[in-house]
Order: C-alpha cells, then sequence, then structure tokens
C-alpha cells in the first residue's frame, strides 16, 4: 500500500482528473449545441468534429481514473489519425458563402471565441495537473499529450476566428493599426 506524499499526489491527480471530466462533458455539449446552431455545413462539422474529440477526451480521461483506481500507471494512446483529423479544418469555414454573407457571421464569431476560452482553461488545467504529477514520468507525459491534444483544438479555432476577424474588418473597412 502506498503512503506518504505519493497517496497524496495520487489524490491530488484523481481530483484534477474530476474536474477535467467535467470540462470535457461541458465543452462536448458546447460544441454540440454551436453545431447544431450554425448556419453553414463547414461550420457545423467543424463543431462536430470537437465535439466529437471532446467526448474521445472524456473517455481517455475515464480511463486514467480506472487506471489510478486499480493501482495502474497512467498511459494515454492518441492515433496518428487523430491528428491528421484536424488538417481537414485548416479551413472550412473561410468559403464561397460565408465571404457573401459578410457581416452575418456573428454568431459563429463568438462560438469560436467560448471554444477558444474552453480550451485555453483546459489546456491550463492539464498543464497544473502535470505539475501536480512532477516525479510520476507517465502521469506526466499524460498530461502533456492532453495539453497537446487541447492546444491542437485552440490552433484551430484561433485560426478560424482570425480569419472570420479579418474578413469582417476588410468589409467593414475598418483597421485598428
Amino acid at each position: 500500500m502506498k503512503k506518504g506524499p505519493s497517496r497524496a499526489k495520487e489524490s491530488a491527480v484523481m481530483k484534477g482528473l474530476k474536474q477535467a471530466l467535467r470540462n470535457e462533458i461541458d465543452g462536448a455539449e458546447f460544441y454540440r449545441m454551436a453545431a447544431g446552431s450554425a448556419r453553414r455545413d463547414a461550420v457545423r462539422q467543424m463543431f462536430r468534429f470537437l465535439m466529437e474529440e471532446e467526448e474521445r477526451h472524456r473517455e481517455a480521461i475515464v480511463n486514467q481514473m480506472q487506471r489510478l483506481a486499480e493501482g495502474k500507471a497512467m498511459k494515454l494512446e492518441r492515433g496518428a489519425s487523430a491528428k491528421k483529423a484536424l488538417a481537414k479544418f485548416k479551413s472550412p469555414l473561410f468559403t464561397d458563402d460565408l465571404v457573401k454573407e459578410g457581416r452575418q457571421v456573428e454568431g459563429e464569431v463568438a462560438a469560436l471565441s467560448i471554444g477558444m476560452t474552453l480550451e485555453k482553461r483546459a489546456i491550463a488545467q492539464f498543464t497544473a495537473l502535470r505539475k501536480t504529477a512532477a516525479g510520476d514520468a507517465r502521469a506526466e507525459k499524460v498530461f502533456s499529450d492532453l495539453v497537446a491534444w487541447e492546444q491542437d483544438h485552440l490552433d484551430v479555432l484561433t485560426r478560424q476566428y482570425d480569419q472570420m476577424r479579418e474578413m469582417y474588418w476588410e468589409e467593414a473597412r475598418f483597421w485598428p493599426f
């Protein structure tokens, strides 16, 4: 039976995983709602993809919690196909129909902004958990991998947000600098 700091560290990691699980459930639900209210197919596809990713995160976190409860070391596997799937969202939103609709993109921009906030929160949380797990190389790697996974999502959302913002500013003939 484990004693001392190791048990306390494990408890802190488990507590963090429980909060991360709640966040992933909230994130999946947000992306589900965003996909349901999106007016463009490309936007719907991106939010559905992110919803599915959050559901995969939830499954991965539950798996890690089970491993800890069974006294096993943490281990996360993310297939290469998951990273490849992100590549298709380099610019699905910046389509001809979007450009034609111009300023009617406020809802999508707001959803992108909220999604970015959720991903930043997840990155901060997994970074803190990685610090909590210091000394346990496997747990540190799991949390580093989760940070990378969330960073990939943030990158997709940021790229789309920046493109839509630039398009909106150009159409409005507004340049802040």
